[in-house]
C-alpha cells in the first residue's frame, strides 16, 4: 500500500496528465497551468498558516480562561490541538493532494456530501429571502399605513 508521499505525487502526476489532455509531459515542464498551480499550492500554504495562528489564537484563550471554567477551556485546547495537526498534514499537501482527497471522500460518503450541500444551499436561500425582506421593509417609512394609502390612491 503506497504511503501518503507516494499517494500525493502520482495525485500530482494524475493533475498534471489530466490537466495536458493525456500529454506525456512531466510535472517539471513549462505549461500554462504550472502557474496556476502553484498560485494554488502558495493559497494551500497560506491557509495552513492561517490556521495554525487560529490555533494558537485558541490555545491562548484556553489559557486565560483556565482558571474561571477549566472544562471550557480543555474543550477549547483539545478543539486548537487538531485545528493544529490539520494544519500541520496541509502544509505537506498540495492543491492537487486536497482535490484528490476531497474526490476520495465523495466516493467514499456521498451521502454526507450532498446532504451538506443541500443544507448549505437552504440555509443560503434562507438568509437570502430574509435580506430581501429585511431590505424592502426599510424601504417603507415607519408610519406607513396601507388602509389610509389605499383609500387615498383610490379617489
Amino acid at each position: 500500500m503506497p504511503n501518503d508521499s507516494q499517494r500525493a505525487q502520482r495525485s500530482r502526476e494524475e493533475l498534471d496528465q489530466r490537466s495536458h489532455g493525456g500529454v506525456g509531459m512531466s510535472p517539471g515542464d513549462n505549461s500554462p497551468v504550472a502557474p496556476l498551480q502553484q498560485m494554488l499550492d502558495q493559497q494551500v500554504a497560506r491557509g495552513a498558516t492561517v490556521m495554525n495562528s487560529v490555533a494558537n489564537s485558541a490555545k491562548r484563550a484556553a489559557d486565560e480562561f483556565a482558571a474561571d471554567t477549566p472544562q471550557i477551556a480543555e474543550l477549547v485546547r483539545g478543539v486548537a490541538d487538531r485545528v493544529e495537526q490539520y494544519s500541520r498534514s496541509l502544509e505537506q499537501k498540495s492543491a492537487a493532494d486536497l482535490y484528490e482527497d476531497a474526490a476520495e471522500f465523495t466516493r467514499q460518503r456521498p451521502g454526507v456530501v450532498f446532504g451538506t450541500a443541500a443544507l448549505v444551499g437552504f440555509l443560503a436561500l434562507r438568509a437570502f429571502r430574509s435580506s430581501s425582506t429585511q431590505s424592502a421593509s426599510r424601504r417603507r417609512p415607519d408610519n406607513f399605513d396601507e388602509d389610509s394609502h389605499a383609500s387615498r390612491t383610490r379617489s
